[in-house]
């Protein structure tokens, strides 16, 4: 009897201990996890340049895609990466990272990596642009599935005399009134640079959409304040068709 008001005895301090220490976790190695993104003002960079002569497409797209998948993709911060090349060969590169800490690590450890001495034999230096814009809100949808499409860059100023939250909500009403409900149109992103540059991303189907869609913002009526407040000397405009 005493043997067994002594295992009982034990039993419920057992129980008491367990109770204090709470729910029991299972423990397990940690794993490297990326951290969820924050969309609220990330960086995207577009990078503009050409392949050198003699240089065949497939031989850049080869050492292209090892990059993206060896290196480029396993960087902190980064997002997404998107590519296209235009009428005149120029190819370009649109990376998107979630913070500016990560692309400027991105931009000085690259140069330091192997993988650059290949690209450098491939792709003419001279002719490599760079840009980055801060964009604080993000149209894009899934574009995987939606191949060939046109990316159409716009990069410009509005008039100095032009409040900038007054151009970002006008902006952004034209998107939903004008832009959005044009044929062909899929998305658009937009963004700022450090030096007041706008960047406006516009996705299009076809080229053919790209070119009615500006053809008819030059003539319709509800756009013209709009297109009074952008400074035209400053604006810049590519299209790329996506290639990977």
């Amino acid at each position: 009897m005493k043997n067994t008001y002594t295992y009982l005895l034990a039993a419920a301090a057992l129980l008491i201990f367990s109770c204090n220490q709470g729910p029991v976790k299972n423990i397990t190695k940690k794993s490297k996890k990326r951290q969820p993104v924050n969309y609220a003002n990330y960086v995207v960079e577009i990078i503009t340049y050409k392949i050198k002569k003699g240089v065949k497409q497939a031989e850049y797209n080869q050492l292209d895609s090892m990059v993206q998948k060896s290196y480029t993709q396993k960087q902190p911060g980064f997002i997404s990466k998107e590519s296209g090349i235009d009428q005149q060969g120029n190819l370009l590169v649109i990376l998107s990272w979630d913070n500016v800490i990560h692309a400027n690590a991105d931009e000085q450890l690259f140069v330091k990596n192997p993988l650059w001495n290949g690209m450098q034999k491939l792709i003419d230096t001279a002719t490599i642009g760079r840009k980055r814009f801060f964009v604080n809100d993000d149209h894009s949808s899934s574009l995987k599935d939606l191949k060939p499409y046109v990316i159409e860059i716009a990069t410009f100023k509005e008039k100095s005399q032009v409040k900038r939250d007054t151009f970002e909500k006008r902006d952004q009403q034209i998107e939903a009134d004008y832009i959005s409900r044009q044929n062909g149109y899929i998305t658009r992103r937009v963004g700022r640079a450090e030096n007041g540059e706008r960047i406006m991303m516009i996705y299009w189907k076809t080229i053919a959409d790209a070119d009615a869609g500006i053809k008819d913002f030059k003539k319709d009526q509800s756009v013209v304040d709009y297109y009074k407040m952008i400074d035209w000397p400053t604006v810049e405009m590519k299209r790329f068709k996506a290639i990977n």
